[in-house]
């Protein structure tokens, strides 16, 4: 069982935080830090391995993992994760290793998550914690990712604490300290006021925002979404200019075809008044011709001495043809 080193610098407050190398890291396996795999060690910390327990905020689903599966992440996606390592950074769990002594870390990615297109959070771990670390991450590449169950991806790198680098307060003993004894997953213990006043919010101007800028800055799939809907637009502003130009035309020619119908239309009106005003005419000339041919024809038999039936007859013949000599007139081409 070791000791906190260079104990007169302690006393005197001049130590700094001291980093664990590997040989150091392996005497916390088993006690502060529990379920790790030895293999796992590096230079100065250990590699943290993907645990059971997995949150898609696209559609807010929680699932879990077991032996012989694997985590999906679609590009453009973001996942909160569970560590499948449990820590015990408390004081009870520290001393046994380190007498005197407290513990804090880092989670920072791995490079070869990078070297993928993964986009990671870094977060640190307080004295006090106990529980298993969540921590998100987001593909920003244009494939899915794919990771294996307890598959290392993160890597902590552990500090020890000497004299008044020990906090007086460890976590877990204050009242905001909402997160500890994790298992799994936790969400967000974040609260806001259910109604919120409109003069209370203080945001940016979204009419001010350019939505392409904004898509392209989001990374993949948005960036191509962003790209595609640019193309889009510019086609539907050439398609919008050929609409509106084959409306103009369109317009343009109805208004001519109103003109010539309406012009037609009057022209066609006159020539029937003109040929009415002709036909009746003929016939009302006609009419009045046979009455007076047979007026005078009537007129002229009496004279003569012929009267009563004759005179009838030869009357109706004398005006069927005149009727039938008027009919011929009417009909002739004008």
């Amino acid at each position: 069982m070791g000791v906190c080193p260079m104990q007169a610098e302690i006393e005197e407050g001049l130590c700094m935080p001291t980093i664990l190398a590997d040989h150091e890291v392996r005497k916390l396996l088993g006690t502060v830090i529990v379920n790790a795999d030895e293999k796992r060690l590096n230079p100065n910390g250990i590699e943290i391995r993907l645990g059971s327990r997995v949150l898609f905020h696209s559609t807010d689903e929680e699932k879990e993992l077991g032996p012989d599966t694997f985590l999906k992440v679609s590009p453009g996606e973001t996942v909160t994760i569970s560590s499948y390592e449990t820590f015990h950074f408390t004081k009870e769990a520290i001393g046994k290793i380190f007498p005197g002594c407290d513990l804090m870390a880092l989670v920072t990615p791995t490079t070869t998550m990078m070297r993928e297109g993964i986009m990671q959070t870094t977060t640190k771990v307080d004295s006090g914690w106990y529980g298993n670390l969540n921590w998100g991450l987001r593909n920003s590449s244009v494939r899915d990712f794919i990771l294996g169950y307890k598959e290392p991806i993160f890597k902590l790198t552990l500090f020890l604490l000497e004299g008044r680098e020990i906090p007086e307060i460890p976590y877990g003993q204050r009242v905001g300290d909402r997160y500890q004894h994790t298992e799994g997953l936790a969400r967000s213990a974040r609260t806001i006021p259910a109604s919120i006043p409109k003069s209370k919010i203080i945001s940016s101007t979204v009419e001010r925002i350019d939505p392409k800028k904004q898509l392209r800055e989001a990374g993949y799939p948005f960036d191509h979404i962003g790209t595609e809907l640019a193309e889009l637009h510019g086609k539907f502003e050439v398609v919008s200019s050929d609409v509106a130009l084959l409306k103009n035309t369109i317009a343009e020619q109805t208004n001519t075809l109103s003109g010539k119908v309406e012009q037609s239309q009057k022209t066609v009106l006159e020539k029937v008044e003109s040929l009415f005003d002709r036909k009746f005419l003929n016939i009302a000339g006609g009419v009045i011709g046979v009455i007076l041919m047979m007026y005078g024809g009537a007129s002229f038999l009496q004279s003569h001495g012929i009267t009563g039936t004759l005179l009838g007859w030869i009357a109706l013949a004398a005006g069927l043809g005149c009727l039938v000599l008027v009919y011929i007139l009417t009909k002739r081409k004008t």
